[in-house]
Order: structure tokens, then C-alpha cells, then sequence
């Protein structure tokens, strides 16, 4: 059989068609008639990928797949030995190993007998020959066949199979195709034997763009190559094409951003290539699911009214049809931008009747399936305005929450301008987007009109639309100051009366929203009753609507609202489950403080977001909602109170000046809220004077005659003996708007002025409330923050036979451990000198470096000496090194 195979054409005498010719071009190296990039990264892959015993390079048409592996062949020909095989339709078995047989021969890479053996195989038995005449050679071998996917002979895809699952390790194979071959290759993948190159690995990279305009000549600044790469993905076709459509319009215009899908370079390309290789039936579903632009394979179904469209898709992606996979688990889909614009002209070309359906249908499913501004964009796109006002109705403003502001946006580009002022669906959501951008006018604006336009709606659309422009209303006074208390009045009216006549999913997100804005303002103006209120009512609200981000945030800020208020464990349950939000963070930080846990609360108060330097940030909003307060601020009242908890009165002072630097002036609660913690901080301090001035500047400007500054009033008057004068301020233990945690506080300052006035019983009376009220949620800390005369209260007035007895001793035994014992009381702790010395600087908070450069020590010294003091004092960090140092009167 010599003749046969070193003569393939002899094979093919005797055809109708006349003899068949051996085309030599098939077994050489490609060179490329066009300007070329060398991409080492690519060659770099393939170089990687080639030690394995398969290789496979599988990628769109026009992804470099043949530039990238003639490349790597091409490269150090003197090293490698390399087979090239460039495969078409018409290879069928015969064909096929005569090529390779040629190859081979031409290498010389085996003992000469061996390769004539090989020309004497039929084709039957020719991969297995090849096996064997493969184990002697005598240097490794690459046979790369490139257009594998041009194959469509069963005879030679079950001889390749045979040679893979068999060649030596001498030869190794490179599969260059469009589309994965129907090959076994999974036990390969499993096994670690194959190596995959795709798409994403040829993609262009925006290095490699750059140096590919370069080479050609072409000034292509960053932005126009980043948009460029956008809409090509990095398709290298896709960069040679915007490249010719530059080179051919030199001068001014549109250069390389000129590419247009409907010019015929592109198309005539794409359609070649991509759109008029698979059926007829394939190409208009095509046409039909890429109306939109991501694809689900219940979408696609809808879209075209035909079921079976999700294996259709995934057929295309595994055929690398330009079609990407986004979600393969939920079977979302998406086709390549240029690919979709190429589309998008064909329908207008072929089915321009079908687009306004198509568009409905889209819309309709992605308000199905919960995606309201999708579905409004494509009823906008279909001039179906009823049905996107109805969309935008239903929706809220929930549909401009966060980073989907601008899509929105995009969306209301679409209406026509009078329904901007007209319709208060569609003013309510501009107004949105425009407080979510921040700009106040343009909200103030469209809310506006919104209220004029919700006047004249009918019943059903003012029901759901009322509350909707109320929350707007609110969030948009309260994004900049405290709101006004009328407009808070307000809205909390028309919130009860749309709450009681409740009667759809739509009516629930309105009326939740509303609540939500009542709660936040109310939490920013410190109005904490009225805010753990309002945010309960949203939390519910919104869950009937169906809004579960919004009603996590609001449980976020009603855990936080009842931390606050002194509800630990309500805010405990509030918070449960919720590891993300910040403002469940700080309630969990203000819980810990509550109970005494300063560790604990430290720990909470560590993320960045809630720290010193955040700060300086707080005006920002950040990932905040309209009118919620700042995390920050909050963040930085909280540790100004488990610093003073903690000892650090020095770092408390601090925070509290920078707070009031910072947020005091632009909100006049916040402002009195750090009236009330300065006073607190010089009482504790032993500062009556100080205190007391410090309430007289503060007037009623500040707020300070609420109930927290009644409070304050009243404990300076205690600490300055005045104890009649103080039970006149206090406010009534018990009263309705008190927090508990204010209810707690007027009790125990009640019984000490009261047992300052020998009224013990009615001072036990008092504390005995006080305890019933801590008890149940664990609060220590508001006994330990009234100092010694909270603690005689305790010590004399709660009998042994009280019911809260067990807690009364607890909270002593606190009182207990905080105090500084005398020196022949502390327990004696062996630290050296120099760890003395370093453990004083730690209150300081500065960094391990800093304390190094002051004590002129190493910082590797300083850290002995801190991991050596930790070890003696039975703690584990700074935090507790501070406590316990004060504890024990080391500090």
C-alpha cells in the first residue's frame, strides 16, 4: 500500500469528477495575507497548554484561533516539531491520514522502517499504527488540526478518538475549532490530560489593542479603545474590522469608532460566518430573542411563542455562536453586542411587524419576574405607555433604589415630555432618580408636578401614588437637615389612613415605603419611639409588597432604633440574620455596650465604614437610601460612649468635638443629642461647673428640653445637691415617649435624689421599676454610667427577698470590677518595666511603629513586650489590655 499513501490522490482516480489532487497548502504553516499582531500572552497560553496530551483551542470565528497556533508553531522551528493539518468539509477518513501520514514522512522524526509502515495502513488501521510507530520516535511531535470543526466523517473522529485515548506521550495533539468536537475528551479534562484555551483567553486584551492600533498606525486614545473593546469584546475580527473602517475614512470623523453593525463589512462578515451557517429556523429565533438584551430560556420561549428555546440557546453557546452564557444554572443567556446590532437590522429588514409584540411580551415577563425597569424600558420602546405607567406605579421608588438610578433614568428618557409633568407615576419616578443622583431642585421639581398630577388620577393610581410622592416628600427634606416636624405630622397621617384601607401588593410597597421615610427622618431628628414606630409598620408593609431590600434595610434601622431605645432584645431579634447592613452593625454594637460587653462592641465598631476617618466622609451618601442618617455619625456617637465606658475619657471628648466640627450646625437633634453627651462626659468627669455651662448654652435651640436633656438637667442638679429641684425636671418614669432605656435612667436618678432626701422607701420603690425594666434584656450599662450613686441605691435598697435580687447583684459585681482597687488590693501582675511602658502608650491609639519611635525601641521589641503583657494580663487585645489595665489600676 506505498503507493496509496504516499499518492492520496491515487485514492480518488476514477471519480466522476476526475482525479483528486494532494493540496499541499493543507500541511503548511499559515501565513496571513493582513498585518499581524504577535500576541506573546496568547503564544504564552498555547505554550502552557501544550504540555498536555490535548490541547484544545476553541473559539467564535474570527477570535484568532489560527493566527494564535500558526504563531506558536511557527515560533522556534528549529525546537519544535510540529504537524500542521489545516481541515474542510470535505475530509473524509482516506483523505484525512494521508495528510497526516505526509506529515509525518516530511518530520524524518522516527526510523525509517517505522514510516513506511505507516504508508502500508489502511485507513482502518492507521491511528492505531500510528500509536504504535509514535512510541519511537525521537523527539516529541505537535499535530495540530485547525478547522476540526469542518469534520464531519464518523469514520475519522472515531480514528481520532482511538489515537488520543492511545498516543504515547511523544505525540500531542492541538484542536483548533469553533466549536467543541464530538470527541471523548471529558475523561481527559477530568484527568488532567487536556487542556482547554476559549474565547475570553483569545480575547484582545486593552495592552494588546493598543499595540495593535500602533502597529498599524492608527492614534486611538484610551476612552475610544475601552468603548471599542466594549462593544467587541475583545473579538479580534471585530478590532481588524473598526481598523480597515478607520484606515479607509482618514481625517476627521468618527475613526475607529465608526464600526457600525449595519455597514457591509460587518454584516457581509457576521452573516458569512456566524448567521448563514445554521437553519433557517435557528436564524429567526435569532432575530426574535435578541430583542432584549439578556435571554432566559422561559424569556425565549415567550418571545417567539415557542417552547424548547433554552436547549436552543445552549446549543448556540456550546457552538460558540456568539452567544455567552451569564448563568447556565438559571439559564440566562446573552448574544455578542455587535452580533445583536447586526440583529436588530435584520428585523427591522425582515419582521417589522413583529417588533411591538416582541417588546410587550418582554415587558410583561420582566414585570413578572420582578425586574420593573427592564419591563418598563421595553413598554416605553413599544409606546405601550398605559402599561409602563402601570409598571412604574406598582414599583415605587423601589425601582430607582441604589446603583438602578440610571437605568431608570434611561428608561424615562423614552416617554414623551408632557408625561413627565402629567402623570404622577412617571414625575413621582423622575423625581427618584433625581434625589438619588442628588440634585434637590430637579426632585423638588418633579414632585411638584407630581402632586399637582396625582390630584387629577383616578382613585386606584392616587391610592397607590399618595403614599408614593408623601416618602419622596420626606426623603427629599430630610437628605439635607433634619425635616420639618409639620411634614413628618403630615405624612404619619396619611400613612395610618392608607394603611387601614391597605388592599393590594401595590398599596403595601406605597404605604412602606412612606414608613420607611417616617422612620428614617425620625431616626435622624433622634426621635427614637416615633422612629422604632414608623420602621415596624415598614418592615411589615414592605414584606406585603414584596420589597425584601428595602424591608431589610428598614429591619436594619428598627434593630437599631431598639438598640437604642434601650429594646435589646427586640433589636437582637431585629438584627438577627443580618451580616451585611451597617446599621444592623451599630445596633449589635450599641447591645454589647448595653450589657457591658466593650469587647464585643469594639469588635462590631472595627469595619472601616464605622470608623474615626469615616468621619470625614459623613455629608456623603454613599451606599445610603434618601433621608437615611449617617452611618458614620451614628457609628461615631456609639463610640464615644463605649470609650467613656471603656475609661478613655479622652477619646470620647475627641469624637465628640470632631462630631459636632463636622454634622452639629446642619442638624440641630444631632446637635443636642452631643449636648447631652458632653454634659454626661463632665459629670462623670466630677465637672458639675462644667456641665452646667454647658446645658446653658445649649438652650432649646439644641433640643435639649427633651427628654434626654431633662435628664441631664436633672442629674447636674443631683450632682450639685439640688435634689428637690431635680425630681421637678425629671421626667415621669414611666411616660409614654420615653425609650426605655430614658425610662430606666429618670427611675434610678429619681431614687438617688429621693434617698438624698431620706424618702428610702419611695427610693427602693423606684429602683425596684428601674430593675424590672433592665433585667429581662441584660442592660448593665445604665447603672455603671450613673457611677456611685446608683450603686448605693442598689447596695441599700433592693432586700435580699427581691425578685431582682440576683440581677442587683450582678450589676454590683460589675460596679466591682471596674473599680480601681487600692494598691494592697490589686492583684499583683509581674510586669517588667518595659512592658509597663509600652502598655501606657496603648489608651494613646497609636500604632505600634509610632509607640516604637517614642520609646526608641524596635517594633519587633514592641511587639514582644505587648505579646508578654497580653500573655500576664489573660487577654488577647488592645481593647481588653486597656481594660484590664484600668481595672487593676495598672493604667
Amino acid at each position: 500500500m506505498t503507493s496509496t499513501m504516499s499518492r492520496p490522490e491515487a485514492w480518488h482516480q476514477g471519480r466522476a469528477n476526475g482525479p483528486a489532487r494532494f493540496l499541499e497548502d493543507k500541511l503548511q504553516i499559515p501565513a496571513p495575507h493582513f498585518p499581524v499582531l504577535r500576541r506573546r500572552r496568547v503564544t504564552g497560553l498555547i505554550e502552557q497548554a501544550a504540555r498536555h496530551r490535548v490541547t484544545l483551542v476553541c473559539g467564535p470565528a474570527g477570535s484568532g484561533k489560527t493566527v494564535a497556533c500558526a504563531t506558536w508553531a511557527a515560533a522556534n522551528p528549529g525546537r519544535r516539531r510540529v504537524v500542521w493539518l489545516t481541515l474542510d468539509t470535505g475530509d473524509q477518513n482516506c483523505w484525512f491520514w494521508a495528510y497526516v501520514c505526509a506529515g509525518l514522512i516530511r518530520l524524518r522524526v522516527a526510523p525509517r522502517d517505522a514510516l513506511r509502515s505507516l504508508e502500508d495502513s489502511s485507513p482502518e488501521h492507521f491511528p492505531l499504527r500510528l500509536v504504535e510507530v509514535a512510541q519511537l520516535f525521537t523527539e516529541p511531535v505537535t499535530l495540530i488540526l485547525d478547522g476540526l470543526d469542518e469534520v464531519t466523517d464518523k469514520a475519522v473522529l472515531a480514528g481520532l478518538d482511538q489515537l488520543i485515548r492511545h498516543a504515547p506521550a511523544a505525540l500531542r495533539l492541538v484542536l483548533s475549532a469553533r466549536q467543541p468536537p464530538t470527541l471523548q475528551l471529558a475523561r481527559l479534562r477530568v484527568s488532567g490530560e487536556l487542556a482547554d484555551l476559549g474565547g475570553r483567553d483569545l480575547a484582545c486584551t486593552p495592552d494588546e489593542a493598543d499595540a495593535y492600533f500602533t502597529m498599524l498606525g492608527l492614534d486611538v486614545d484610551r476612552a475610544a479603545r475601552d468603548e471599542l473593546l466594549r462593544r467587541t469584546e475583545g473579538w479580534m475580527a471585530g478590532l481588524r474590522l473598526a481598523a480597515m473602517r478607520a484606515q479607509a475614512s482618514p481625517g476627521p470623523g468618527p475613526g475607529i469608532m465608526g464600526l457600525a453593525a449595519d455597514e457591509p463589512m460587518v454584516t457581509d462578515y457576521l452573516w458569512d460566518e456566524v448567521l448563514g451557517r445554521p437553519p433557517a429556523e435557528t436564524r429567526m429565533f435569532l432575530l426574535r430573542t435578541s430583542i432584549t438584551e439578556d435571554v432566559w430560556g422561559d424569556l425565549a420561549d415567550a418571545l417567539p411563542g415557542q417552547p424548547g428555546s433554552a436547549r436552543t440557546l445552549d446549543r448556540l453557546n456550546r457552538e460558540n455562536s456568539f452567544v455567552d452564557v451569564l448563568d447556565r444554572e438559571r439559564g440566562c443567556y446573552r448574544y455578542h453586542p455587535l452580533l445583536r446590532e447586526v440583529l436588530a437590522a435584520g428585523r427591522h429588514r425582515e419582521i417589522p411587524d413583529e417588533i411591538p409584540v416582541l417588546l410587550d411580551r418582554a415587558a410583561r415577563w420582566y414585570a413578572a419576574h420582578g425586574r420593573p425597569i427592564d419591563a418598563v424600558r421595553y413598554a416605553a420602546e413599544a409606546a405601550d405607555w398605559g402599561y409602563a405607567t402601570q409598571i412604574l406605579a406598582e414599583a415605587g421608588v423601589a425601582a430607582a433604589a441604589a446603583d438602578q438610578a440610571a437605568e431608570l433614568e434611561a428608561a424615562l428618557i423614552l416617554f414623551p415630555a408632557e408625561r413627565s409633568t402629567d402623570d404622577p407615576a412617571v414625575a413621582a419616578a423622575w423625581a427618584a432618580t433625581r434625589l438619588w443622583n442628588g440634585d434637590r431642585e430637579g426632585a423638588a421639581s418633579y414632585l411638584d408636578s407630581a402632586r399637582r398630577a396625582v390630584a387629577r388620577a383616578a382613585p386606584a393610581m392616587r391610592r397607590i401614588m399618595e403614599p408614593t410622592i408623601a416618602a419622596l416628600r420626606v426623603m427629599h427634606a430630610a437628605s439635607r437637615t433634619d425635616a420639618d416636624p409639620g411634614l413628618l405630622a403630615e405624612g404619619r397621617a396619611l400613612a395610618g389612613r392608607c394603611q387601614a384601607a391597605v388592599s393590594t401588593r401595590a398599596e403595601h410597597r406605597g404605604v412602606g415605603l412612606l414608613w420607611f421615610a417616617l422612620g428614617t427622618a425620625s431616626l435622624r431628628r433622634w426621635q427614637i419611639q416615633d422612629a422604632r414606630r414608623a420602621l415596624r409598620r415598614a418592615d411589615r408593609e414592605l414584606g406585603a409588597g414584596g420589597l425584601a431590600e428595602w424591608q431589610a434595610r428598614a429591619r436594619g434601622w428598627r434593630a437599631l432604633a431598639e438598640a437604642l431605645g434601650g429594646e435589646l432584645a427586640a433589636a437582637e431579634r431585629s438584627a438577627a440574620g443580618d451580616e451585611v447592613s451597617l446599621a444592623a452593625r451599630l445596633a449589635r454594637a450599641q447591645i454589647s455596650l448595653s450589657r457591658d460587653d466593650l469587647v464585643a462592641a469594639w469588635r462590631q465598631l472595627g469595619d472601616a465604614a464605622l470608623g474615626d476617618a469615616a468621619l470625614d466622609h459623613a455629608g456623603e451618601r454613599g451606599g445610603q437610601f434618601p433621608g437615611e442618617p449617617s452611618v458614620s455619625v451614628l457609628a461615631a456617637l456609639i463610640r464615644a460612649r463605649v470609650m467613656l465606658a471603656d475609661g478613655d475619657a479622652a477619646g470620647a471628648r475627641q469624637v465628640l468635638s470632631r462630631l459636632r466640627e463636622c454634622c452639629g450646625p446642619a442638624c440641630p437633634a444631632l446637635s443636642g443629642v452631643i449636648t447631652v453627651a458632653e454634659g454626661d462626659l463632665a459629670l462623670r468627669a466630677g465637672d458639675v461647673g462644667r456641665a452646667q455651662v454647658i446645658l446653658a448654652l445649649a438652650g432649646e435651640s439644641e433640643q435639649a428640653g427633651r427628654a434626654a436633656g431633662g435628664l441631664l438637667r436633672g442629674a447636674v442638679l443631683i450632682a450639685a445637691g439640688d435634689f428637690t429641684a431635680a425630681l421637678a425636671v425629671l421626667p415621669p418614669g414611666l411616660e409614654a415617649g420615653l425609650t426605655r432605656q430614658e425610662q430606666i435612667t429618670g427611675l434610678l436618678l429619681g431614687a438617688i435624689a429621693h434617698r438624698r432626701l431620706s424618702s428610702v422607701d419611695e427610693a427602693a420603690r423606684l429602683v425596684e421599676r428601674a430593675l424590672a425594666l433592665a433585667e429581662p434584656d441584660g442592660a448593665y450599662r445604665v447603672f455603671l454610667d450613673l457611677g456611685t450613686p446608683a450603686r448605693s441605691a442598689l447596695a441599700a435598697g433592693v432586700p435580699p427577698a427581691s425578685r431582682h435580687a440576683r440581677f442587683a447583684g450582678r450589676i454590683l459585681e460589675r460596679f466591682e470590677a471596674q473599680a480601681p482597687r487600692p494598691p494592697a488590693e490589686r492583684p499583683s501582675v509581674p510586669l517588667t518595666s518595659s512592658e509597663q511602658a509600652v502598655l501606657r502608650f496603648l489608651p494613646s491609639h497609636m500604632t505600634n511603629e509610632e509607640i516604637s519611635q517614642a520609646l526608641f525601641l524596635s517594633i519587633n521589641t514592641v511587639k514582644t513586650h505587648l505579646r508578654s503583657a497580653y500573655r500576664k494580663l489573660g487577654v488577647g487585645s488592645r481593647r481588653e489590655a486597656i481594660a484590664r489595665g484600668r481595672r487593676i489600676g495598672l493604667l
